[in-house]
């Protein structure tokens, strides 16, 4: 009795060891657990792979802006884990399709795709299953391509291609994103590998596609804002060279006009006044096109920098002195000093020269009267930085990340291009130093850049700079 405790009802009822032969039904129903315990298996490892894969996929996918690196990843990506072979096709505006890219698991069938595309993209006829998902925006399966492979290519050369590459089955997956199709990828399975396609793979496939489309459509929209910028810039070089010169003519034309003695008392002195005002309006709008063309050409990578080695010191009074009469008059205190002793820079005085009259300006712009400007220096090797402080009102958290921005100004009625402090970072930058902006509101502001140590070399910072 205490034994038969001990056993399970199975056993007690002779299905376990030692007891009576388990009946047919018992093995049937054994096996079907089984069974179902190895499927349940077999589909967690496969899930668990796909879902890595996808995962993998978009990490590739998103890793680049690039566009023609985006679609050699969408098509790598593929092979050999969807596919055998892929091949990528744009839709064009004008409704043409091209061919984009294609990868092969096997480098020596490569070739055969490489060849394949010297006749255009792989669409035959309308019915050919890229046609289909351009046309519909539905995925495509068919699991047996060899059924018409010579309706799809009728022609002799494009025919034997295909046949080499020895293609069995197929899924087209439209490339979608913002509400329309723009192409499609082609997968295919060769019967080399003697795989074939089924409902899961398609599911893949279209995850695979969506991802890629996805991808592949902020590539385009990168491409097209970047062809949209050049595009611009080019505008606006050729519109600020083209103004220079007439406006070379009204500012002399004016300046001679100030010059020019004249006994008509009042009348000349209203003259004098207009005069006064276009001479004025000119040399902002020089002012502007001179910036405009600095930004240009910096973003253009061809902002002119000769760095020579450079007392720090010299550079800090230098500024200091240029801008001290503005100070003056606006009754605002301005110094310049060093804590400790600077070693040398390297710097291209002038442009140097340039990033200091923007900072110093705009500090006594924003500074009110009685308050002061600070300009200081001090070794942090590899490099000296130095920095602009001023008393004035600070500028808002929010605004601080834009302020090197191009025609961000912190007040819209001061009187200015915006463009100042893009060009300081530009000129910085080519010095190969760095510069950051501090503030609290209430509080100043706190410009702050580096300068290169000389001991760093002249000779490299030359030829990447220019």
């Amino acid at each position: 009795m205490r034994e038969s405790a001990k056993r399970s009802p199975r056993e007690i009822m002779g299905h376990g060891q030692g007891g009576m032969a388990a009946t047919p039904r018992d093995r049937r129903h054994e096996a079907r657990r089984h069974r179902g315990s190895a499927r349940s298996q077999w589909k967690l490892p496969r899930a668990t792979g796909r879902w890595r894969f996808l995962a993998d996929a978009s990490a590739v996918l998103d890793g680049s802006l690039d566009y023609e690196q985006t679609l050699a990843n969408t098509a790598q990506l593929a092979v050999p884990e969807v596919a055998d072979f892929c091949v990528v096709v744009l839709r064009g505006e004008d409704g043409s399709v091209r061919w984009a890219h294609s990868a092969h698991r096997d480098p020596r069938k490569q070739a055969l795709l490489d060849r394949l595309r010297e006749f255009g993209p792989p669409i035959a006829t309308p019915e050919h299953p890229i046609s289909k998902a351009l046309r519909l925006g539905q995925p495509q399966l068919d699991s047996d391509v060899r059924r018409h492979l010579v309706l799809d290519w009728r022609e002799s050369r494009r025919l034997e291609l295909v046949r080499a590459l020895v293609p069995v089955a197929s899924i087209a997956v439209p490339l979608s994103a913002r509400g329309r199709t723009f192409g499609a990828i082609l997968f295919v399975v060769t019967a080399e590998s003697g795989r074939r396609y089924g409902t899961h793979d398609l599911d893949l496939a279209i995850d695979v596609g969506r991802r890629a489309g996805s991808a592949i459509d902020h590539a385009l929209l990168y491409t097209e804002a970047e062809r949209a910028a050049r595009a611009r810039d080019e505008l606006m070089a050729v519109v600020a060279h083209d103004l220079k010169n007439p406006l070379n003519t009204i500012q002399l034309a004016a300046d001679v006009l100030l010059e020019e003695e004249d006994g008509e008392g009042g009348r000349r002195g209203i003259d004098r006044h207009a005069v006064g005002a276009i001479g004025r309006a000119a040399t902002r709008m020089q002012k502007l096109i001179h910036d405009l063309l600095e930004v240009a050409r910096a973003e253009g990578g061809k902002l002119l920098v000769k760095p020579r080695p450079a007392d720090p010191v010299e550079l800090l009074c230098d500024a200091v002195d240029a801008h001290s009469s503005m100070a003056s008059a606006k009754d605002i205190a301005i110094e310049a000093r060093s804590e400790g002793r600077l070693p040398s820079v390297l710097a291209d005085r002038e442009r140097i020269a340039q990033v200091f009259a923007n900072l110093i300006g705009n500090a006594l712009k924003f500074t009110p009267a009685g308050g002061r400007v600070s300009v200081r220096g001090w070794s942090a090797p590899p490099f000296v930085r130095i920095a602009v402080e001023d008393t004035g009102p600070g500028i808002d958290p929010q605004d601080q990340a834009r302020v090197f921005d191009r025609f961000w100004q912190a007040n819209r009625k001061q009187m200015g291009t915006g463009l100042g402090l893009c060009i300081a970072k530009s000129i910085v930058e080519a010095h190969r130093g760095e510069i950051n902006v501090q503030s609290a509101v209430g509080r100043g502001s706190r410009f702050e850049f580096s300068l290169p140590l000389a001991e760093r070399g002249v000779e490299s910072l030359q030829l990447e700079s220019a």
